[in-house]
């Protein structure tokens, strides 16, 4: 995240709300569930963050990990150099 989105309290918000629903893998409760569908219908830069944050979390999770990468000098085939 950027400095800015630090200290956004929206993007903050819309981030916590992914995280939550990530959590939970995907259904909140009824009354959690309350609360995040007014949380979006407040403001149309809600649900516009919300998506961004989801794809954000979509994206992250599509990247591995350092350590499953392997170094620049690797080929596959085990000969470096190729």
């Amino acid at each position: 995240m950027t400095k800015d989105k630090d200290h956004d309290p929206v993007w903050q918000a819309a981030w916590a709300w992914v995280r939550r629903q990530h959590e939970q893998r995907g259904s909140l409760d009824g009354a959690t569930r309350d609360e995040f569908m007014q949380w979006l219908a407040a403001d149309p830069l809600h649900r516009k963050t919300h998506e961004e944050a989801a794809r954000l979390w979509l994206l992250v999770g599509l990247v591995p990990p350092a350590n499953d990468v392997p170094p620049p000098d690797h080929s596959p085939d085990g000969i470096a150099g190729r």
